[in-house]
């Protein structure tokens, strides 16, 4: 229409926290976006309570960490006992390569706000809460989206892609006739989180795998906690929700008088996938796309790796430097792992739930079996976490491997480390602090500023691409280089005996090669990036 206004490049619908850390997101990359969210405020309820070492690599990244780290109590350990109080096994999820505890606790409603108060220093990102979506319209050049405000005033936003972050329920997603697959599990459990003083330091983690009822327990910072047990046959949600019988629950663990109750609820856990996460110019992300049971602690995280791996790409589809059909890599490079995550959460309930005593008795044999065998314990942290230990592509947008090994793997498609290094002042800092939150070429004792010819340099440059000189520990670190501090990176290289890596803004590799190889390799991604092109688009002439 004649003086419409020109559409924003996104728009997102719902203010969770895989809505707010992608507004967070393309906020950072510089893209013109608006955040659509029914409520008025963020949420005051506690829901998710873990998050792993990957979303506070995105926390960093959009420069929210330092804000969030007094209210995490980093990496602890998990211990799964029966209903004799006899510990079956147990998962330590402290300290990984990638800067951060493999799970720590948090509380949504601050990590939310936090979020929230990132956006205004953004111009180009506009957050309007009580917004409530009504209808999504896609056309062939742009996405109308109409709704009507708190004050019952209508409006209608034009965006070139739409970001539906709008929960397990979308609206969006149903307009669209997409379906998800899966099953939704029979058990019911009572969610509740409380505020308790005596059991501030105790019981980090702990899962009852008690057939009389199945439950566990999560510490959190400033004397909070979850609790969740499960609805056993024939009683009702009222019976679980009763105070008395709250209060016989937590008899056992701690002082129910001194106990505050900030929300209690009852929750059937999904175990559901989108058929697919992009239609046209409408993507899903986070529980519009996917949900999973708890047990696994992936729920949210799965959502902020949406959000980490689908930012970049909008960033680079809408500025004109890769094709459209780039955003279907999206799905192709996180339906896997989100198949692999609710894979394992489902294991683990399978572990946690059974209500029958012969089922539990052979459950705790097997561990007892397990746990006396020599290499038990790293059997089973292998089966348990080995989905979550080390995060790789293994198919989308990074050069495949040539010639790669058991012994030397491709360092491409794996995500890089995060040890701290030290500047020439010293002083030291995460890597990511150095590697900037866009595309970085990294070079281990090689500047890859001076090492890389011309064509290489031209091409990593033209995506706006940092250049990074490490050099090994215990060398001089002069001007922009640092110092591999501990070591941590030098091993990481030699694992796949390259020298350079080129890195996506989500950290992952997107090419690792040598001085030699590098024009190839540089080609060969902006190839992938530009396969698909848009006509005409100047970055992919």
């Amino acid at each position: 229409m004649s003086g419409a206004p020109a559409p924003v490049s996104v728009a997102i619908v719902g203010a969770g926290p895989v809505g707010l850390t992608l507004a967070n997101l393309l906020g950072t990359y510089g893209v013109d976006t608006v955040l659509l969210e029914r409520n008025t405020a963020t949420v005051e309820e506690p829901r998710a309570i873990a998050i792993d070492a990957e979303s506070l690599r995105t926390m960093q990244a959009i420069d929210r960490y330092a804000d969030l780290a007094p209210d995490l109590l980093l990496g602890f350990a998990v211990d799964y006992v029966n209903g004799r109080g006899t510990r079956l096994f147990g998962v330590d999820l402290g300290p990984t390569p990638y800067g951060h505890a493999q799970q720590n606790s948090f509380d949504q409603p601050w990590l939310e706000r936090i979020l929230a108060d990132g956006l205004p220093r953004f111009p180009h990102v506009a957050a309007r809460f009580g917004h409530v979506v009504e209808a999504v319209e896609a056309g062939v050049d742009t996405v109308l989206v109409r709704g009507r405000r708190a004050d019952g005033v209508a409006f209608t936003v034009a965006a070139r892609y739409v970001v539906a972050c709008d929960g397990g329920r979308s609206p969006i997603r149903q307009g669209l006739g997409i379906a998800m697959r899966g099953r939704t599990a029979p058990q019911r459990w009572l969610v509740i989180d409380t505020v308790d003083p005596h059991l501030a330091e105790a019981l980090p983690c702990r899962f009852f795998c008690d057939p009389r009822r199945p439950g566990m327990t999560l510490r959190k910072q400033r004397q909070k906690r979850r609790w969740e047990w499960m609805l056993m046959d024939g009683e009702a949600e009222a019976d679980l929700l009763d105070d008395g019988m709250i209060q016989r629950l937590l008899a056992p663990h701690t002082r129910p008088a001194q106990v505050r109750i900030e929300r209690k609820c009852v929750y059937t856990f999904h175990s559901l996938v989108a058929d697919r996460y992009r239609a046209g110019r409408v993507l899903l992300a986070g529980d519009a796309a996917h949900m999973m049971p708890p047990f696994a602690g992936q729920g949210m995280n799965g959502g902020v790796r949406d959000a980490a791996n689908l930012a970049w790409k909008l960033a680079l589809v809408t500025r004109g430097q890769a094709g459209a059909a780039l955003l279907d890599s999206y799905e192709l490079e996180r339906r896997k792992h989100v198949m692999a995550a609710t894979a394992l959460a489902n294991q683990l309930g399978d572990l946690i739930q059974p209500t029958s005593r012969l089922r539990a008795a052979l459950r705790d044999a097997f561990f007892f079996a397990v746990r006396h065998t020599p290499g038990g314990q790293r059997f089973l942290d292998r089966q348990l976490m080995g989905t979550l230990r080390a995060p790789r592509l293994r198919d989308g947008v990074f050069v495949p491997p040539r010639g790669a090994t058991a012994a030397a793997p491709s360092l491409g498609g794996q995500m890089i480390v995060q040890p701290d290094v030290r500047g020439a002042d010293g002083t030291l800092r995460p890597f990511d602090a150095v590697l900037g939150a866009w595309f970085a070429v990294v070079g281990y004792d090689a500047d890859p500023a001076q090492a890389l010819d011309a064509a290489a340099r031209q091409a990593w440059q033209a995506l706006g691409a940092r250049f990074v000189h490490v050099v090994p520990r215990g060398g001089a670190a002069a001007g922009s280089a640092v110092e591999d501090a501990s070591g941590a990176l030098g091993a990481w290289f030699d694992t796949g005996r390259a020298r350079f890596v080129a890195v996506r803004p989500d950290r992952f590799c997107a090419a690792a090669f040598s001085a030699a190889a590098a024009v190839a390799a540089a080609s060969e991604f902006t190839a992938l990036l530009c396969g698909h092109r848009l006509e005409g688009s100047p970055a992919c002439a």
